[in-house]
């Protein structure tokens, strides 16, 4: 099949998807949408490497060598590795694209795991196996792994929207309105300072679009429209001015839209959203 062909059913593809989801939300209440919930797979560590590139113009699929070495040392112990970017985020000085021969690729990134977050300023193929270590042990609690704690930082909110759209239309053209809503929502309240708004490559679950990771506290929404972000952000923010950190046990949030929790199985998901709020 030609790549027109491809690219012509894809259009089609993502027409029918917006007809039908505008046909659920009319006719839908603001009950739960409980298939939504343990859509997420089981992780203990969502790890992001920092791009100089809007993930909305990423290729479908690349080759990243230093991703996939990073993903196969980490994955053995519930490591995911995904690429993120923002105007925000810190990019190391030696970075020059994705894809490059292994060698040259160098990331600064950020790690999100259920003990914590870790800042990682320097990531190539020279320090692979250092880098993978560290995430390990504080992924799984081990003596003398520390996770980033700066009491005076203002910064202790993350939120990232998967605007993948060459991978699938439905993350770049719900993705990217989410996105943009969530980056002029928080910028108009003046919360720029405390929290960050990033886009992630594909996240899993195209259908779900759009899908946004909040962390620390590793849940994950889905099915998120822009007329929804300004109710998701306050709830959001609730919960972030009551507990700045991962907690496995909390209700769910944003009932209406989670799909699950980073460091959850399926049926604890389930579990979870099936208890008293």
């Amino acid at each position: 099949m030609n790549s027109f062909s491809s690219l012509l059913r894809l259009q089609n593809r993502c027409t029918r998807f917006e007809k039908s989801r505008t046909s659920r939300r009319l006719l839908t209440t603001a009950a739960p949408q409980e298939s939504l919930a343990g859509t997420v797979p089981y992780h203990l560590s969502y790890i992001l490497l920092h791009t100089h590139e809007a993930t909305s113009k990423y290729p479908s699929k690349f080759h990243s060598p230093l991703q996939r070495s990073l993903l196969l040392n980490v994955a053995q112990w519930g490591g995911v590795v995904n690429f993120s970017y923002s105007p925000e985020q810190r990019l190391h000085p030696g970075y020059t694209g994705i894809g490059v021969p292994a060698l040259h690729e160098a990331y600064t990134a950020t790690a999100f795991s259920v003990r914590g977050r870790l800042d990682l300023l320097d990531i190539t193929a020279n320090n692979m196996d250092d880098v993978a270590e560290a995430l390990r042990a504080l992924a799984l609690g081990e003596t003398g792994a520390r996770a980033v704690h700066r009491p005076n930082d203002p910064l202790t909110l993350y939120l990232y929207v998967c605007t993948h759209g060459a991978r699938d239309c439905r993350c770049g053209n719900t993705g990217g309105a989410v996105y943009e809503a969530l980056r002029s929502e928080v910028e108009k309240r003046g919360l720029s300072e405390r929290v960050f708004v990033g886009s992630v490559g594909h996240v899993g679950g195209h259908k779900y679009a759009a899908n946004i990771l909040v962390h620390p506290h590793g849940d994950w929404l889905g099915l998120v429209d822009v007329g929804d972000v300004p109710g998701v952000l306050d709830e959001i923010l609730a919960r972030n001015d009551a507990l700045k950190e991962y907690r496995a046990s909390l209700a769910p949030l944003c009932r209406k839209f989670w799909r699950g929790r980073m460091g959850l199985s399926k049926d604890e998901q389930l579990a979870l959203l099936s208890s008293p709020p």
